[in-house]
């Protein structure tokens, strides 16, 4: 049984796609028709490039992955490159050969320099596939949480439950008012039930470009793509001012009591992160009903020992890691940067959504 990959013509074969992503997925949250419009040909740094497998035998799509334009800055320079992602196999394809066969092909146009390098985020077994065919694993999604409420701990432990809210009422009274007496006084925040993004948020992704050797697009233009145009979710924002000026803003989503933060952007981090993240969980308290909040980031990120020093812990339960692949011949002077983890800024808001 032989096979063979096809470059797909977006628009004549966008049915193929949906289907084997409808077959092959779990999520039920997602609506992958809304989806592919807006992440294949709506990204306004071009259409996204795909491939398809197919059982040579039977003239059957198998399978299929695609990749993503994404603006990368590597120490202040723009890099238009791929964030690679759908890769969906049908379960009687699904062997090493077949994956593989599928997977090299973005790995080839990165060899042809086509583009100069490209990202991923595969769960275990994926990741398997793509060290394979030369892929190089540059660090590992991780995820921190802090509870705001042991309440619903204590309600599963615990009966009745008027009993479990009673012995958490004083604990959860405790941690909140030790986030309140931590805030700066000169802090204030505002909540956006949908993400906005100003001339002043544009700043604070051109300061960004400056403190990290590489870091996606945070650009105005990029934040309403992926954010406020999402066909499927939802995502808020939170604004971080400091005597009246903008220095951070947060995305996040809320689902079943938890927040989960998905990006930040600060003009200075080692100044403001701290600050923004206690002013933030301290109006969580003031405005919103929930019971913890989650992040999961590159396990290299700066952010990660501000965190700690809040009280977040790391939770084992983020699922992917993190991919790179440069060609040194063809990019001597980024690809060591690339494919060094410790040089990236990247959160969950990295990732396809």
């Amino acid at each position: 049984m032989g096979y063979f990959v096809k470059e797909a013509d977006l628009e004549r074969d966008k049915q193929i796609m949906i289907s084997l992503l409808e077959k092959n997925r779990t999520r039920d949250d997602t609506d992958y028709s809304k989806r592919y419009d807006w992440i294949y040909l709506n990204n306004p740094f071009g259409k996204a490039t795909a491939w398809i497998i197919w059982d040579d035998a039977r003239n059957i799509p198998v399978g299929f992955t695609g990749a993503f334009p994404r603006p990368v800055f590597v120490h202040g320079r723009e890099f238009v490159t791929w964030n690679c992602g759908d890769f969906s196999i049908d379960k009687k394809y699904r062997t090493l050969g077949v994956a593989v066969k599928l997977r090299k092909e973005a790995k080839i146009a990165v060899d042809s320099g086509k583009i100069p390098f490209l990202y991923a985020h595969p769960n275990k077994r994926m990741e398997v596939i793509h060290l394979r065919v030369g892929h190089k694993k540059i660090s590992q999604m991780v995820r921190y949480a802090l509870p705001l409420k042991i309440d619903r701990y204590l309600k599963e432990k615990l009966s009745p439950t008027w009993l479990a809210s009673m012995l958490a009422l004083p604990v959860d009274m405790v941690q909140k008012y030790r986030f309140l007496l931590k805030k700066s006084s000169s802090a204030q925040g505002k909540f956006n039930e949908r993400v906005r993004c100003t001339p002043e948020h544009e700043q604070l992704f051109e300061k960004m470009k400056e403190q990290f050797p590489i870091v996606g697009s945070r650009s105005c233009q990029y934040l309403q793509w992926k954010f406020s145009d999402h066909p499927n979710f939802h995502y808020k924002q939170y604004d971080y001012f400091e005597q009246g000026q903008l220095h951070g803003s947060l995305i996040f989503m809320q689902r079943n009591g938890v927040i989960n933060i998905i990006d930040l952007l600060t003009d200075n981090l080692q100044k403001y992160a701290a600050s923004l993240l206690l002013t933030f969980i301290t109006d969580v308290y003031r405005n919103r009903s929930a019971s913890s909040l989650s992040f999961i980031l590159q396990e290299h990120n700066p952010l990660i020992p501000i965190m700690k020093q809040i009280g977040f812990k790391r939770r084992d339960d983020a699922t992917s890691s993190v991919i790179a692949y440069a060609n040194p011949q063809l990019q001597p002077e980024i690809a060591p940067v690339v494919l060094n983890g410790a040089n990236w800024f990247m959160t969950v808001g990295d990732r396809d959504a």
